[in-house]
């Protein structure tokens, strides 16, 4: 049985309207984020999602913050740790969090030390 467009009708609300962007909003868009606006303060400030944000800020050629590091810094996460650096002070030199450092060199299956620098 087909349903003809007068037969059908909506369940509940409209839950977020289609929100267009102009040139000019994605440009103030980009700016702010550079300033250090977040993806989800963007999305509020200009009524839209935060998956359309970062879509426009990435279309727009913007480096997005808090995205997974690339092999490379992953490679140097390594080896920094392997030098005998700790956690801390790998995440300080690559920017990044000791949590983050630790989950990406387990991942590598490197040998982790105890807190006094000994292998476990």
């Amino acid at each position: 049985m087909k349903v003809t467009a007068v037969e059908y009708e909506r369940t509940g609300p409209i839950l977020q309207r289609q929100r267009r962007l102009t040139k000019a909003q994605v440009i103030e868009m980009a700016a702010r984020y550079e300033e250090g606006a977040t993806v989800y303060e963007l999305a509020a400030d200009f009524g839209c999602n935060r998956t359309t944000v970062a879509a426009r800020l990435k279309k727009a050629g913007v480096t997005m913050r808090q995205q997974s590091p690339v092999s490379e810094l992953i490679d140097s996460m390594v080896g920094l740790y392997e030098s005998g650096l700790s956690l801390a002070e790998v995440g300080d030199r690559v920017g990044t969090s000791p949590g983050t450092v630790h989950r990406y060199i387990r991942m590598r299956g490197v040998q982790m030390r105890d807190s006094h620098g000994r292998k476990r």
